[in-house]
């Protein structure tokens, strides 16, 4: 099981929609046993995902129930859900230091492992010490920036910072791999673009190589697709089968999607693959 964090130094980047849209994505094109941990506050991630009975929520003894079963087969192409709330264990308590919840965390991806291919995370924001204990745990991890100033610095310290990333590989968790940064709800105005160049000054070497892109960087676009999608709890690619309207921006996040799932390992799909895929669910 890969285990992918997406977290952020401050709210309002759009974390949960892009993990969302992930867990979609992983299980309607991939075909992964997708489990997603919701530890944010509140639990927005389970309420997207519950909302259109698109995914199971689980209940704590759930993850009680497997310590010590041999793997048995789960259906591919489905998303389970596991809110804090539900799991015994993860509640921080003030003065532990996160020695235990980070143990906890540990101890329940070990359980999990042999009934997921895809484990991903949500947390509070950063410096939240619940986030530091999961990037001290994962395979990899993801950051989603807004074209901002204040953005910037806030990434500087994600990257840099005390328990930023550079401190937690070097001290915790030396197989972390940070998958990058991606700029997201991008939009094509002269002050994004102005604010995507100083960006690319001050961090290009923690942006997402994209040699197919117009910048030669991966970033998420603003679509309003995203949110609708949200709203009703599916998929965009939900959307896409429904209006063809929706099909050119179902198009435009699954061309970022396969570069992240190809920096997790899996198998990118080429570009004629992907678009016989698309057109055959359009067609269904």
């Amino acid at each position: 099981m890969k285990t992918l964090l997406i977290a952020a130094e401050k709210g309002g980047t759009g974390r949960t929609a892009l993990l969302c849209q992930l867990a979609h994505y992983f299980c309607l094109v991939s075909k992964l046993r997708v489990l997603v941990i919701d530890l944010a506050e509140p639990a927005c991630s389970t309420v997207s995902l519950a909302r259109a009975c698109k995914a199971a929520v689980l209940g704590g003894q759930w993850a009680t129930a497997l310590a010590g079963e041999p793997p048995r087969s789960t259906s591919k192409g489905c998303i389970q859900v596991l809110p804090a709330r539900a799991i015994h264990g993860l509640t921080f308590e003030l003065g532990d230091g996160g020695a235990r919840y980070h143990a906890n965390v540990r101890h329940l991806l070990s359980v999990v492992a042999p009934f997921a291919d895809v484990c991903l995370i949500d947390c509070p924001p950063l410096p939240d010490m619940r986030t530091v204990c999961v990037e001290a745990t994962v395979d990899a991890m993801l950051s989603p920036i807004l074209l901002s100033r204040e953005a910037f610095d806030s990434a500087v310290e994600l990257i840099n910072g005390v328990q930023g990333v550079r401190d937690v590989r070097a001290r915790l968790n030396p197989s972390l791999r940070f998958i990058g940064l991606l700029p997201n709800m991008v939009e094509h105005t002269p002050f994004q673009q102005a604010q995507a160049r100083a960006l690319e000054a001050r961090l290009s070497a923690w942006l997402i190589p994209d040699p197919q892109g117009p910048h030669g960087y991966l970033h998420m676009p603003r679509l309003d697709e995203i949110a609708k999608a949200q709203a009703a709890g599916v998929s965009v690619l939900d959307l896409a089968r429904a209006d063809q309207v929706a099909r050119t921006p179902w198009r435009a996040m699954r061309a970022c999607f396969d570069v992240i799932a190809r920096r997790l390992d899996w198998a990118e799909p080429s570009l004629a693959d992907g678009e016989a895929f698309d057109e055959q669910v359009f067609r269904a």
